[in-house]
C-alpha cells in the first residue's frame, strides 16, 4: 500500500436518505425534464433447485455462460441467439452471474432483460422481464426502418426536455416495449450538470416522441428524520495507510499532491478546479467550523474527506464482489474485465443546487457523477461532504445501479418499490459502515442530524429493531409510496436481519475481510450479493429472494431462518405477497 495520512471527519453512526424522485408503473417525474415515459414489464425472479448430480463441479466462466445462455433460452422460448450477453461475472462464491437482453431480427430490445446466475454448472436463479407466463415470448416487432432521423430525434427531444445532448455518447437504435407494443427507436443521452440532468431516452423513429428513458441521477430529498452521527464537530483525525492493497493495488492518488486517482476525482468544480492538496502523500486540512464552507481551508478538508469516502467506499465494496469484471468505478481496470474510464467524479460545493445532494450512475465505461451541495438551515452554512453518510448513501446508489440487472444497462432500478430499495440500500451501508461494537438493535439510528442541525434528522423514525421507535412494515407500503418513504421500509427489514446475524454471531471491526463470519460482516455479503442476483427492477420480495440465494450461493444456506425471522417480523413472511399484506409466518424449518 502507498504510505500517506489522509485528515477525515471522525465519526460514529448512521446513514442518510437520497436519490431519485417517486416513479410510479408507468412514468418516473425527472427533475429537469417534467414526466418522461418509463415502462419496465414486471421482473419474475426464481431459485432453481439443485439437481443434485454429484458429479457436477466448478466450470470456466466460458461455459457458464454458455449454460446459462442455454438455461434461459430453452425457459423463454427462444434460441440462444435471440439472447445477447451484456457482461457477465463470476464473484467470491463462485457463482457466475450473466445479464443480457432479448434480441428481435438481431436487434436488442432494450427493457426485455433476463439474467441467469450459475454455480458448480447449474443455474441457481433466473429472472427475466420477458418469456414467462405473463409475458409473450415471440414479440411483434415494426421492421427497423422509421421517418424520424437520429439527428431529429436528438433535436426534438433537446427541445422538448430543455437538455443539452450528451455527444460522448453514441445514439444506437434499438426495440423498446412501451407496455402497448414495441416499437423500434433511437436510443441516446441528454445532460446538463447545471440542472442536476443526466438521461437516457428512447425516441420512437416514426414518431419523434420519447418512449422510454432512464434517469441516470440519484436525488436527495431531506425531510426530518433521525441520524446522530458522522460529523465534523467530533473532530478530524489523519488516517495512515486507508488503502486496502486488493481494491487499490497503486494506492488513491496518482501523485500523492491531489484528492485525484484511479478511483475518485474529487474538487470542486469552478475553473480551474480546486483539488485537495498534499506533500508526499500526505493530506493535511484545518477546518473551522466558524467559518464559511467555502473559505480556502474547509473547501480543502471537504475535499480531502470526500476523497477518503469515496475510495473507502470503492475498496470495500470491491472485496464484497463489486469488482472490475462487475462494472465498478475506475479509470483503469488493470486488465480486469469490466469497462474503464469511469472513476467516480465527486463535485465538492457544487454550485448547481443546495440542501441536498445526487449521483447519476450511467451504464459501465461512463464516468458516474456524485454533487455535493451546502445545506443553507444555518449560520454559517453547512457542508453535505463533510457528514460522512451523505457520501456513503450517495456511492451506493451507484453501487446498487451497476449491480442490478447488470452493469450495461442502467434502468433497473426505476419503479417505486426498486427505487426505495435504491435509498433503502444507501441508508443500510450508512448503518453499517458507521456502526460499532458498542451498539444494541433497539438502540435509535439516526441520519442527518449535523446539515440541517436538528437532533432529529430527516427519517420519518429513528431505525431499531424497536417496533415502538420504528413501527414500520410490510403493510406500511401500502400508503408510503414515495421512494424516500418506501425506502426506509426496506432498511428495517435489512436491519432486522443485521441484528439476528449479529447477535447470534458477534461483530467485527475488519469489514476488510469479507470471509469473516462476523454477523455484520456476513449481512453485507448477503446484500451486496442480493443485488447481484435479484432481477431488473426487483419488489421487496424478489429482492428478498435474491438474499435467500445468495446465502445458497456464498454460504450454502447456514442463515436462511436468520434471513427469514427478520422478514417475517415486519410482515414479509412466507405467505406474503404484493397485495402488501402483512404476513408473520416461516418456511418449513425456520
Amino acid at each position: 500500500m502507498r504510505t500517506f495520512s489522509i485528515v477525515l471527519a471522525l465519526a460514529a453512526a448512521a446513514t442518510t436518505v437520497f436519490a431519485a424522485p417517486a416513479p410510479d408503473n408507468v412514468a418516473l417525474h425527472r427533475r429537469a425534464a417534467g414526466k418522461l415515459p418509463f415502462y419496465f414489464p414486471e421482473s419474475v425472479f426464481e431459485a432453481v433447485p439443485s439437481s443434485g448430480k454429484t458429479s457436477l463441479g466448478k466450470v470456466s466462466e466460458e461455459q457458464a455462460v454458455k449454460i446459462a445462455t442455454d438455461f434461459l433460452a430453452s425457459k423463454l422460448g427462444i434460441t440462444a441467439a435471440e439472447f445477447q450477453v451484456a457482461n457477465s461475472f463470476t464473484d467470491a462464491s463462485g457463482t457466475t452471474h450473466v445479464y443480457g437482453a432479448q434480441l428481435a431480427n438481431g436487434i436488442r430490445i432494450a427493457n426485455h432483460q433476463a439474467a441467469a446466475h450459475v454455480q458448480n454448472g447449474e443455474v441457481v436463479a433466473f429472472s427475466s422481464s420477458f418469456g414467462t407466463d405473463q409475458h409473450l415470448a415471440k414479440p411483434k416487432v415494426p421492421t427497423a426502418l422509421g421517418k424520424v432521423t437520429v439527428d431529429q430525434a436528438i433535436a426534438k427531444a433537446v427541445k422538448d426536455t430543455g437538455i443539452a445532448h450528451h455527444k460522448d455518447f453514441a445514439a444506437v437504435s434499438e426495440y423498446v416495449n412501451t407496455g402497448s407494443g414495441i416499437v423500434y427507436a433511437h436510443k441516446f443521452q441528454l445532460r446538463d450538470d447545471a440542472k442536476e440532468a443526466w438521461v437516457q431516452v428512447w425516441v420512437d423513429a416514426n414518431t419523434g416522441a420519447i418512449v422510454h428513458s432512464a434517469d441516470f441521477v440519484n436525488q436527495s430529498s431531506y425531510k426530518v428524520v433521525a441520524l446522530p452521527n458522522l460529523k465534523p464537530t467530533q473532530g478530524f483525525t489523519t488516517v495512515s495507510n486507508p488503502e486496502s492493497s486488493v481494491a487499490s493495488p497503486n494506492g488513491w492518488s496518482t501523485t500523492g499532491t491531489t484528492t485525484k486517482g484511479n478511483n475518485v476525482d474529487a474538487s470542486k468544480k469552478t475553473s480551474p478546479a480546486v483539488y485537495g492538496t498534499g506533500t508526499g502523500g500526505v493530506f493535511d486540512s484545518a477546518w473551522d467550523s466558524a467559518s464559511a464552507p467555502t473559505t480556502a481551508a474547509n473547501v480543502q478538508a471537504s475535499a480531502v474527506n470526500l476523497f477518503y469516502i469515496g475510495n473507502v467506499m470503492h475498496d470495500i465494496s470491491y472485496l464484497y464482489g463489486f469488482t472490475e469484471a462487475a462494472g465498478n468505478f475506475q479509470l483503469s481496470n488493470n486488465g480486469k474485465g469490466g469497462k474503464a474510464n469511469d472513476a467516480v467524479v465527486i463535485s465538492v460545493q457544487d454550485a448547481s443546487g443546495t440542501n441536498n445532494a445526487n449521483f447519476a450512475t450511467p451504464p459501465d465505461g461512463q464516468a458516474p457523477r456524485m454533487n455535493m451541495f451546502r445545506f443553507t438551515q444555518t449560520t454559517p452554512n453547512r457542508d453535505g461532504g463533510l457528514e460522512n453518510v451523505i457520501p456513503i448513501h450517495e456511492y451506493t446508489h451507484g453501487i446498487s445501479n451497476r449491480l442490478t440487472g447488470g452493469s450495461a444497462t442502467g434502468q433497473c432500478l426505476g419503479t417505486t418499490e426498486a427505487g426505495g430499495m435504491g435509498e433503502g440500500w444507501g441508508d443500510f451501508l450508512g448503518l453499517v459502515l458507521t456502526a460499532k461494537s458498542s451498539d444494541t438493535a433497539t438502540q435509535a439510528r439516526v441520519v442527518g442530524d449535523y446539515v440541517v442541525n436538528k437532533s432529529a434528522g430527516i427519517r420519518s423514525y429513528p431505525y431499531s429493531t424497536s417496533t415502538t421507535t420504528n413501527p414500520l412494515k410490510y403493510s406500511s407500503l401500502a400508503t408510503r409510496t414515495e421512494v424516500h418513504d418506501a425506502g426506509e421500509v426496506w432498511v428495517e427489514f435489512l436491519w432486522e436481519m443485521y441484528w439476528n446475524l449479529v447477535t447470534k454471531y458477534g461483530f467485527s471491526a475488519d469489514l476488510y475481510s469479507p470471509k469473516s463470519t462476523a454477523g455484520n460482516v456476513v449481512a453485507l455479503q448477503l446484500v451486496i450479493g442480493g443485488m447481484m442476483a435479484q432481477p431488473c427492477n426487483p419488489t421487496f420480495i424478489t429482492a428478498r429472494n435474491a438474499i435467500l440465494t445468495a446465502d445458497q450461493t456464498y454460504y450454502g444456506g447456514k442463515y436462511k431462518c436468520d434471513i427469514w425471522k427478520a422478514f417475517a417480523k415486519r410482515g414479509m413472511g412466507n405467505s406474503a405477497t404484493s397485495s402488501k399484506t402483512d404476513k408473520t409466518d416461516l418456511p418449513s424449518g425456520c
